[in-house]
């Protein structure tokens, strides 16, 4: 009789153990589930930030395009319109490489034909070739492509005439 006590206190004392384990290995899943999904969220909400930040430095591209003036230390007026994206864009179209992720167009707003970039033309502003590298989850996939695009009339030319559009000799792209 004592014998048979006593080994029901063992497999109680056993299952108990069991459960323990069973209790730490689903916990275990659990939290490597929630922080696979955190790691999911944050690199949906910096490519979505990454998005924002592109178009509103394109739409700010052709708000200073629109007025027909040149940046300051600007001699043409794509390169004022490159300098002003640049600055909109929180650092992620710096230097050369992100000057040739920035294409700026000329269209006729009435044939819809390329123009010569002068008053009353359409100006477009895009940013191409821009890819968000994700850090969490994701990390294994292939950079994910992102781009903006903006574009409004321009305004009739300043009594001194229409800046110089385009420079001669452009910054060359790698």
């Amino acid at each position: 009789m004592a014998r048979m006590t006593q080994m029901k206190a063992i497999a109680k004392r056993n299952r108990k153990d069991l459960q323990r384990g069973q209790s730490l290995i689903e916990a275990t899943a659990i939290i490597l589930l929630m922080f696979g999904l955190l790691f999911l969220l944050i690199d949906l909400a910096l490519a979505l930030f990454t998005k924002s930040t592109l178009q509103s430095a394109a739409e700010a591209g052709v708000r200073f395009a629109v007025t027909d003036r040149l940046a300051s230390g600007q001699s043409y007026m794509n390169d004022s319109i490159v300098q002003v994206v640049q600055q909109n864009a929180l650092g992620m179209l710096n230097g050369a490489n992100g000057a040739c992720q920035i294409s700026i167009s000329y269209f006729n707003p009435v044939t819809g034909q390329p123009d010569s970039g002068t008053g009353g033309d359409l100006v477009e502003v895009s940013i191409v070739g821009h890819t968000y590298t994700p850090v969490g989850i994701l990390k294994s996939g292939s950079p994910i492509p992102i781009g903006a695009i903006s574009s409004d009339v321009m305004e009739a030319c300043p009594l001194g005439g229409c800046p110089p559009i385009a420079n001669p000799t452009p910054p060359t792209c790698p």
